[in-house]
């Protein structure tokens, strides 16, 4: 009976995630429902009441095609597939009406939009539209009274619906963006603790799991970069996103030193790896430094999770501060007499507090500045602050 009982309990537990998910992701997609659904209603009217169509198919399906497009150069590519579109339905409504049905019909209809597409313009969309609308034509909505201008009017309506959609009700493009900031630094935060605790415990075992969870993460970042895309059209688009454009900039400008973050703690995972298997250690010291900024990239995960305007954290100069004190400590003498893979996890920690300043709004000089020198002639020689700056 009690076995029953846990089996209905976990049952019971499996259902309810699945639901919460399936409400998660119908929220996730209710903006691009209301879109779409706006789109495709518009569209059918102008098509209808104002262009007096009668039969208007690929006025709200245009629409609809057109917003479900996602991640960056919305607006170009929504052009492209509009004009593929047009143009397809257009040349299969003229050729099918000249040459009839048929499978050879069909070779002529593809083969011949993909030509004319090749030539109109060098998007791979274009063409693929093209050749999609030409096929429609030809198998399932042969030329009728319409002939080939009204359902090329038609897709055209239904593309600049959507365009209008897009720019007039556009989704907030900081939102996804700094959530994927807080995420790909949390991955990294949650991987150099794990380095520091396997190098202090030499499992090389544990350091391999770190080192594929920042391979893995890889989709993160193009994620990153994506939303970063999206927004910065969106606010160039959208006069409701105007005003977002310096949040946007500022966002696209850490995109390089995010995605740094991530490279240079995937190469000291790795140097980590090789230098235990090798039963080699690094100093005591070189490891307070990974653990501090394994803190510090946490503290801005969840300043950029919880953040609406990151420049007015009031963390942040804390947080400078922090990284500066480690930038004085990170000098050749704690990696003195270790091996090379000590000394190159000792440059990529290093590069690591020049990426994560960034981040905290620093350029690239101001922050390698912050480091002590390696180098009798620094580019960029040391910067003088005390505890008061």
């Amino acid at each position: 009976m009690a076995k029953k009982k846990l089996g209905t309990v976990a049952r019971l537990s499996e259902l309810d995630k699945s639901l919460r998910n399936r409400l998660l992701r119908v929220r996730s997609r209710l903006l691009f429902i209301v879109h779409s659904a706006i789109g495709a209603g518009v569209a059918y009217w102008i098509a209808v009441e104002v262009i007096k169509h009668g039969q208007p198919f690929f006025a709200p399906m245009s629409a609809v095609i057109i917003l479900g497009l996602s991640g960056g150069d919305r607006i170009k590519r929504a052009t492209e597939l509009t004009l593929g579109c047009a143009l397809g339905v257009g040349l299969g409504d003229l050729l099918i009406m000249q040459i009839g049905t048929g499978y050879w019909q069909i070779f002529v209809v593809v083969g011949l939009a993909l030509l004319v597409a090749s030539f109109v313009s060098p998007a791979p969309l274009v063409s693929n539209q093209m050749a999609i609308g030409g096929i429609l034509i030809a198998t399932m909505f042969p030329p009728g009274d319409g002939g080939s201008i009204d359902r090329m009017i038609d897709a055209f309506i239904g593309g600049g619906v959507g365009i209008l959609v897009i720019a007039l009700l556009p989704s907030s493009p900081l939102d996804a963006g700094r959530h994927q900031v807080a995420n790909v630094l949390g991955i990294a935060a949650s991987v150099l603790e794990d380095v520091a605790a396997s190098l202090k415990a030499k499992d090389a075992a544990k350091l391999n799991n770190a080192l594929e969870a920042l391979r893995r993460s890889q989709a993160s970042v193009n994620k990153l970069e994506t939303a970063a895309s999206s927004g910065k059209e969106a606010t160039t688009v959208s006069p409701f996103l105007w005003g977002d454009r310096a949040r946007v900039r500022s966002l696209y400008r850490i995109l390089a030193p995010v995605d740094n973050v991530i490279r240079n703690a995937r190469v000291l995972a790795r140097r980590a790896v090789v230098l235990t298997e090798d039963n080699d250690t690094v100093s005591d010291q070189q490891i307070h430094v990974i653990e501090e900024i394994a803190d510090i990239a946490l503290r801005l995960s969840d300043l950029y999770e919880h953040h609406k305007e990151i420049s007015e954290a009031l963390e942040i100069p804390e947080l400078v501060n922090r990284l500066r004190q480690l930038g004085s400590e990170v000098g050749e003498d704690i990696a003195e007499d270790r091996v090379l893979s000590a000394q190159v996890i000792l440059a990529q920690s290093r590069s690591i507090i020049v990426d994560l300043l960034q981040i905290c709004g620093m350029s690239r000089e101001s922050a390698v500045a912050v480091l002590v020198p390696t180098s009798e002639s620094p580019a960029y020689p040391p910067e003088l602050w005390d505890d008061e700056d």
